[in-house]
Formats: C-alpha cells, sequence, structure tokens
C-alpha cells in the first residue's frame, strides 16, 4: 500500500522579475503592458503598441513571475506565464493574485506608485488585468485584447472601464466565450466597448494597434 501525502507551504524568497520600462518626464500616466501565456514583455509591447513610443505615458512591460519556455523545432523561446489554469476543468494551481502581489512591489519599488495606469493586456495579460485593481494598483481604465472575462475577477471592483478588442477568427480565445463573458461584465458595470476585427486571429493589427491607441488618448 501506497501512502501520499500532499502538502503546500508558501515560501518567502527573493524572486526575479524582469521589465522594459520607458520613462516619460513629468507624466503622471501610464501603460502597463501585460503579455499572454508563454511569451514575454518584448513581443507584447510590439504586438500591442507596434515600435512608435508612446511619449505621453510611462510604459512598463514586464515579464511574469513563472517560466513557461515555448519549444520550436530543436531549441526553446524564452517565455512566461502570469498563472496556471486549466481552462477545460477550471483548475487553478496557482492563483493570480500571487503574480499580482508580486508585481504591486515591483511597481512600488521603482517608486510608481503615484502613476495612474491604463492596463493593456493580451490573452492571458486580459484575464489578468482586474487581479492587479483588486491588489490595489490604480487603474481605472482596461484594455483586453484576445481575451475573456471571468465575473468572479471582476466582484467588488471599484469603477472600471473595460475595452474589448477581438479577432473574429480567433481560435485560442473562441469569440461566443469573449463576447458572452463581455456583456456578463458590461450588465455588472464594468465594460465599455466590444471592438470586433474582421478576418483577424489570435494576435493584433495595424487596425487594433490604432484602436488601442486612440483608447489610450480618449481615457
Amino acid at each position: 500500500m501506497s501512502i501520499k501525502n500532499s502538502h503546500t507551504h508558501t515560501l518567502n524568497l527573493p524572486f526575479p522579475m524582469t521589465y522594459e520600462l520607458e520613462q516619460a518626464p513629468d507624466s503622471k500616466h501610464g501603460l502597463l503592458v501585460l503579455h499572454g501565456y508563454s511569451d514575454r514583455a518584448s513581443s507584447a509591447r510590439k504586438r500591442l503598441l507596434g515600435t512608435e513610443s508612446v511619449p505621453s505615458h510611462v510604459v512598463l512591460a514586464p515579464n511574469a513571475i513563472f517560466p513557461a519556455p515555448a519549444k520550436i523545432q530543436d531549441h526553446y523561446k524564452e517565455a512566461y506565464a502570469w498563472y496556471f489554469r486549466d481552462p477545460h476543468s477550471g483548475k487553478q494551481m496557482i492563483s493570480p493574485d500571487f503574480a499580482a502581489k508580486a508585481l504591486i512591489q515591483l511597481i512600488h519599488e521603482l517608486k510608481l506608485d503615484s502613476i495612474q495606469w491604463t492596463i493593456l493586456g493580451f490573452s492571458q495579460g486580459g484575464f489578468f488585468a482586474p487581479h492587479l485593481i483588486r491588489q490595489g494598483l490604480r487603474a481605472k481604465t482596461i484594455i483586453a485584447a484576445g481575451a475573456a472575462y471571468r465575473a468572479e475577477a471582476y466582484e467588488g471592483l471599484p469603477p472600471t472601464k473595460v475595452y474589448a478588442i477581438h479577432g473574429a477568427k480567433d481560435e485560442v480565445v473562441p469569440l461566443q466565450l469573449s463576447q458572452s463573458s463581455f456583456e456578463v461584465i458590461k450588465k455588472m458595470g464594468y465594460g465599455a466597448d466590444y471592438h470586433l476585427i474582421p478576418d483577424l486571429g489570435h494576435t493584433l493589427n495595424d487596425e487594433s494597434r490604432k484602436l488601442i491607441r486612440t483608447i489610450i488618448q480618449g481615457s
């Protein structure tokens, strides 16, 4: 007979976080760029904002705290994840709140607490966004691309406007799931506008990046 003893214990250990930071002198507005699952900050920044700078905002693009390298032929691509959740069973191995607390601490230690943030998240980064506000991030706007919306993550949040951008041909996060979940948070008072991009899959294009910059200017 085998005996299985499975336990969980939280360790308080130093943990490295890497990030890209673009300063904007005298600006009190910032963009917090959150990459998707098995991706990284530099790719997300380019995918969501293109190669142009955003001089009116501080831009912080962190790599998530969990390595999630992706194998490409005979090598691995550097990549990360904000949390681990099985989308089929709903089982959650590590809560998004764990990474949210770590990122809030990074912002504090970078002395960026006074910034009013707009959260710009792609895929898992969009799912993750409301957890940061729950942990105290100064943000009133979420722009989520290629994501869906979990009502439980928004329950009790302070006033927040959520703008959705989604490709009509997204096969990773199905359009029906994204739209129906957005309608739920809209009824809760959080959904602002849902933008559907024709002929777009699970990525962004020039049209969607232009839309993102328009929303940023108006928020």
